[in-house]
């Protein structure tokens, strides 16, 4: 017996607990702000509004018999169901394209950041009635909106569960005979709505308009399905490509090409043909939806923005044999070019763009193959070269093979066979650099020349002259040499400012030997030097007779002088001759 009444007690204590749960789980199904569950949403069809700023793109048209539960002296009883944070926006219309300064009923919940709510009666202008009401939207809780428009033109907007009075109320002294009706946000919030929900008895309010589908339609919808997820066409090895281009730049202090080009390729693919007498005899077809297989192309020695695929932007056009052509403009890539030459200013640098096709783990790689009997898209001696290099020759070769696979274990790329190198040979302007730079080097070459022959400031002044020409030139050509090396005209500018130096020197003590002599007498062998046949005949001296034996005997130094002078332009003849040779002058 007290077993009997301990179980019935268990038992009521269980039926209490789930009574209890039940009512939790009611009172949380309803615990929304406006008392709309999630779950009684799921009896509605839903459209959702992307972050594509304000415009109304997609319309429903209103059934005319038995839609929205209209009472008597109703034209429209519309109720609809809201999640988006601020600027929920419904529009009611004559016409399925309304225009700017069309009469419309546009309906704004939530406007100004959620702070008050609106009724206009042109799309974004000439607001009619306006409510201060704040907060009453949502991401969280869905918000009700019901609107009635009687027979004698009055509308009113509602929020069933906030207030039994209209949120918004305007009358039309000439009312629209609503047939169309689409939703919207703005800026960049989204929005969900609900509409024809069974749960409230409002399920055939509105109705998508069915549009029958046009022949561009049906051939994209067709090629899409036949290129079967975008896959890559069976039996392809190939690409044919050409381009033309339009600009290129070389920068030498930093080892990179800028190139802008015009970029065409042609494959086939021979599952996207159709009949053009089928659709209208369209003979090729584009259109920015299409998905089928395209190529993926790297610049195997890209640099900065063409470190990874490159074409981004172009034009793709199909044709009904199944002929495919990928049109990319003025295509930008940048590729490193390291001038191994070394022989600034008279550069000849060979720079290329290795370009290759990325395909899927598993699959043979798809050769290019530069088209050479196609004309190109535009003659290509057209080409801006802002950087002050000429284009001498433009060819495309093929590039060996690294690897059979595209990427080694370091993730870097590598060549594989199918891959190209179109190569451009650049001339760099030497006229220009003939002009600013040999020019000042011939001059500081005649100026010291010339300082051997004149005497007291007018020599010291030809020398100090070309020092400076040679040390401006010097700085002056750090704006323009490559820094990666030292070019033989910078070896040469150094020389001839070793050599002016040596000039200045040597008018110094010219002059010391001349004006202030050492009162020592000159050894036997100087004098003996000095007066050697062979040496005065090498350095155009006069040969000396009894007379200038004499004198040479009794003013030594003056002599030594004039030896020393005529050794040193000899001497440095020879090293301005050099230079020259070398330097390419």
């Amino acid at each position: 017996m007290e077993v009997h009444i301990y179980t019935m007690i268990k038992g009521c204590l269980y039926l209490v607990l789930l009574l209890g749960l039940m009512d939790q789980a009611k009172s949380a199904q309803s615990s929304t702000r406006f008392n709309v569950s999630f779950a009684q949403l799921d009896s509605c069809e839903s459209l959702s509004v992307p972050n594509t700023g304000y415009g109304y793109r997609k319309f429903y048209i209103l059934h005319e018999l038995s839609n929205n539960n209209r009472k008597a002296g109703e034209r429209l009883h519309l109720k609809f169901y809201v999640l988006t944070a601020m600027d929920a926006h419904i529009l009611l219309s004559v016409t399925n394209h309304p225009r700017l300064n069309d009469r419309v009923y546009e309906i704004v919940i939530g406007a100004g950041g959620n702070t008050f709510s609106a009724i206009r009666n042109a799309m974004g202008m000439r607001r009619v009635a306006t409510s201060q009401e704040a907060n009453l939207v949502s991401v969280y809780d869905p918000t009700p909106i019901e609107i009635v428009q009687t027979q004698n033109g009055e509308l009113f907007v509602y929020i069933p569960g906030f207030k039994k009075e209209p949120l918004l109320q305007f009358i039309d002294e000439a009312p629209l005979t609503i047939n169309y009706l689409s939703f919207s946000s703005f800026g960049s919030n989204t929005a969900r709505w609900f509409y024809d929900c069974g749960f409230d008895g409002y399920e055939s309010e509105i109705a998508p308009i069915e549009k029958e589908e046009t022949k561009i339609e049906k051939l994209l919808n067709q090629l899409n399905i036949q290129a079967e997820n975008a896959s890559l066409p069976a039996n392809l090895s190939s690409i044919l490509f050409h381009f033309q281009t339009r600009s290129l730049a070389y920068e030498q202090t930093n080892s990179m090409l800028q190139t802008r080009m015009h970029m065409m390729m042609h494959w086939r693919d021979s599952r996207l043909g159709w009949k053009p007498k089928d659709f209208d005899s369209l003979e090729s077809f584009e259109h920015p939806d299409l998905r089928i297989w395209k190529p993926h192309m790297n610049v195997l020695n890209g640099a900065l923005q063409s470190m990874g695929e490159v074409l981004q932007s172009y034009q793709l056009r199909v044709y009904a044999n199944g002929s495919i052509t990928l049109y990319a403009q003025n295509l930008q890539l940048s590729s490193w070019c390291v001038d191994s030459a070394r022989n600034w200013p008279g550069e000849r640098v060979t720079c290329d763009i290795e370009l290759g096709l990325i395909g899927q783990e598993g699959q043979e790689n798809v050769a290019l193959i530069y088209d050479d009997l196609r004309k190109p898209i535009a003659p290509n001696e057209h080409v801006n070269t802002p950087s002050g290099w000429s284009i001498t020759k433009v060819s495309v070769v093929m590039v060996d093979d690294d690897s059979q696979r595209r990427y080694n274990p370091k993730g870097m790329m590598q060549k594989m066979t199918g891959d190209v190198a179109i190569e451009f040979t650049l001339q760099g302007n030497r006229s220009f650099y003939m002009t600013i730079f040999y020019t000042p080097l011939i001059a500081c070459q005649m100026f010291v020349t010339m300082s051997f022959i004149l005497r007291s400031t007018r020599r010291s002044s030809l020398i100090l002259i070309a020092l400076l020409i040679s040390g401006w030139g010097l700085m002056y050509m750090t704006r323009y040499a490559s820094p990666h090396y030292v070019p033989p005209i910078m070896t040469a500018y150094k020389v001839i400012m070793m050599a002016t130096t040596y000039c200045y020197i040597l008018h110094i003590c010219l002059i010391w030997l001349v004006l202030y002599p050492p009162r020592s007498k000159a050894p036997d062998w100087l004098v003996g030097l000095i007066n050697n046949v062979v040496l005065r005949f090498i350095l155009g001296l006069r040969l000396a007779n009894s007379t200038d034996h004499d004198d040479l005997q009794e003013n030594p130094w003056r002599n030594l002088a004039k030896v020393l002078n005529n050794l040193s332009l000899f001497l440095v003849t020879i090293t301005f001759a050099i230079v020259d040779i070398t330097s390419g002058i």
